[in-house]
């Protein structure tokens, strides 16, 4: 079964206040923007291969982002920790300026486009997450995240390689 959640992190005076609405379990970390929510890794199994993950370009293999005019969006995959095989992917976008926008978080991994839970609305100095846990993925797929804003059009990441 495949359950998500919404993480909503709003920094201020450089404390990371959290809240979160969706699936109990939400996230395993306090995650404070840039960096990606934090998420167990799965200890290794006999005769059991992770595909390579590449093609990030913020730091870490399993990490993709593009900078916008005002802000950040950042995509992140990485082993789900309850299911073996299955993944997590991570959609955040840290606003730096601007007016308020209204968006939603989607990913593609060449099978369509798989949507969050609904628009959000969000203003210079916020970041915005989402998670969709437990995910399977198609054979070697290129994961892009993408922020679809409201009247303004769609915005994506790099793609992030799974093989």
């Amino acid at each position: 079964m495949k359950t998500a959640s919404r993480m909503v992190a709003i920094v201020v005076s450089g404390l990371a206040l959290i809240s979160s609405a969706g699936a109990a379990n939400a996230a395993e970390g306090q995650p404070t923007a840039p960096a990606s929510p934090a998420h167990a890794q799965h200890a290794a199994k006999p005769n059991a291969v992770r595909p390579n993950i590449y093609g990030g370009n913020c730091g870490e293999p399993d990490q993709s982002c593009t900078s916008l005019s005002n802000g950040t969006l950042y995509l992140s995959v990485t082993p789900d920790a309850n299911t073996w095989g299955n993944w997590d992917i991570n959609d955040w976008y840290t606003k730096t300026g601007g007016g308020q926008i209204s968006a939603d978080f989607q990913y593609n991994s060449g099978s369509g486009i798989q949507n969050d839970e609904g628009t959000f609305t969000e203003n210079k100095g916020q970041t915005k997450y989402y998670t969709w846990y437990n995910t399977g993925l198609p054979g070697c797929p290129q994961v892009v995240g993408i922020l679809a804003v409201v009247d303004q059009g769609n915005f994506q990441t790099p793609p992030i390689y799974m093989c």
